[in-house]
C-alpha cells in the first residue's frame, strides 16, 4: 500500500484513473476511507455519453472490418475445400466429415457478417433519424437491435461493441437488454440462426462433402465412397460368370447386344436395326385406284317468300278505311 500515493508510471500494470477496467477493479478493492477517494468515484463508473461522431466513424470502421475478415475466411474456405476433397479421395470420409462442419460454421458466419454489414450501411443512410429521434425509430428498429444483439457474439469484430455502446448510450439500458434477449421479436432470424452454435445437420454435411467432391472432380458418393472406374451397368460381371458355364448354355450373344444400349435414355431404339424381327406384310400394289367417297351435297332450302304489298296499294286501304269511317 506504500505505493498508493505515487504517480501513474510507478502503480503496477501503470493503471490510469478511468482508462483500464483493472482501475475499477483495484479502486473497488480498495478501504472505504473518506480521506482516500471520494465515495461517488469508488462505486459509480463515469456514464458513457452518446457522441454521433463517434457513432459514424466506428459504423464505418465497422463495415471496413466486416469486408476485410468476409475475404480472409472465404481464401481459407477455398483452402480448407481443397484439403477436404484431398481427404476424398483417399478414402478417409470420416476426417473429412469432421472437418467440413468447421466450414459449414465459417459459411454460417460469413452470411451473419454479410448482414451486419448491411444494416451498417443502413444506419449510416438513415444517421438523422438516429441521430434526431429519442426513441427509437421503425425504419431503422431491426438494425439497431439486430447490432446489438450480435455485438457479444462476435467477437472478431471490436468495432461493432463500440457501435453498440454509443447505441445503448442513445436508446438507454432498458432498450439494450430487449435487444439482446430478443423480447420484441424484432431481430433479423437469419442473424439468430447463423449465430447459434449448434452441430451442423448431417444432411447438410453430406450435401457438402457432394458439393465439394464434385467441385474437385472426386468420384465420392455418400453411399460408399469412391465410384467404380467401369460404368457398364454390370455387364463386366455378367461376362465374368459366362465364362463359368458351359458352351451349350452361354449367353454371350446376348451380353453383346445388351452392350450396344446406351447408358442413358435417349430417343434412339434400343436395339440394332439388323437384330429386329422382319414382319412380312403384304405389299401395297402400285396404282391400285383408290375409292373417294361420294360428296353428297346439302340442299339450301329455300325460305318461302312473304308477299308484301306496295306503298300505293296501302295508300289505297287507308283511305278506304276513312271513307266507311
Amino acid at each position: 500500500m506504500a505505493w498508493l500515493g505515487a504517480t501513474s508510471a510507478d502503480r503496477p500494470g501503470d493503471i490510469t484513473r478511468g482508462s483500464h477496467p483493472a482501475y475499477w477493479s483495484f479502486v473497488h478493492s480498495l478501504p472505504r476511507r473518506a480521506n482516500l477517494l471520494p465515495s461517488t468515484t469508488i462505486l459509480h463508473p463515469p456514464a458513457m455519453i452518446f457522441n454521433p461522431t463517434r457513432l459514424k466513424v466506428q459504423l464505418k470502421l465497422s463495415i471496413n472490418r466486416l469486408k476485410m475478415l468476409q475475404s480472409k475466411k472465404s481464401a481459407q474456405n477455398q483452402h480448407q475445400r481443397r484439403e477436404i476433397a484431398h481427404l476424398l479421395e483417399a478414402g478417409k470420409e470420416e476426417s473429412a466429415r469432421i472437418r467440413v462442419e468447421g466450414i459449414i460454421r465459417e459459411d454460417f458466419l460469413m452470411e451473419a457478417m454479410e448482414i451486419l454489414e448491411l444494416y451498417c450501411e443502413l444506419l449510416l443512410a438513415r444517421f438523422g433519424l438516429l441521430e434526431q429521434m429519442k426513441n427509437c425509430d421503425p425504419a431503422i428498429a431491426e438494425a439497431v437491435n439486430t447490432i446489438i444483439y450480435s455485438a457479444p457474439r462476435m467477437d472478431q469484430v471490436k468495432e461493432l461493441g463500440s457501435v453498440r455502446d454509443q447505441l445503448v448510450a442513445k436508446f438507454g439500458k432498458d432498450f439494450a437488454l430487449a435487444a439482446l434477449e430478443n423480447q420484441n421479436d424484432v431481430v433479423n432470424s437469419r442473424i439468430i440462426s447463423k449465430l447459434q452454435i449448434n452441430t451442423p445437420d448431417p444432411y447438410l454435411v453430406t450435401r457438402y462433402l457432394e458439393e465439394i467432391a464434385k467441385s474437385y472432380s472426386v468420384r465420392w458418393t455418400s453411399d460408399g465412397g469412391a465410384d467404380d472406374d467401369d460404368d457398364d451397368g454390370g455387364l463386366a460381371e455378367l461376362r465374368e460368370l459366362d465364362d463359368k458355364l458351359p458352351d451349350d448354355l452361354s449367353f454371350r450373344q446376348d451380353i453383346d447386344l445388351l452392350g450396344d444400349i446406351p447408358s442413358t435414355p435417349s430417343s434412339q431404339p434400343l436395339l440394332n436395326p439388323t437384330t429386329a424381327l422382319e414382319l412380312n406384310l403384304p405389299d401395297i400394289p402400285v396404282g391400285a385406284p383408290t375409292k373417294k367417297k361420294p360428296v353428297v351435297e346439302e340442299k339450301k332450302v329455300e325460305e318461302p317468300k312473304e308477299d308484301v304489298p306496295d306503298f300505293d296499294e296501302l295508300t289505297r286501304r287507308f283511305e278506304a278505311l276513312k271513307k266507311k269511317r
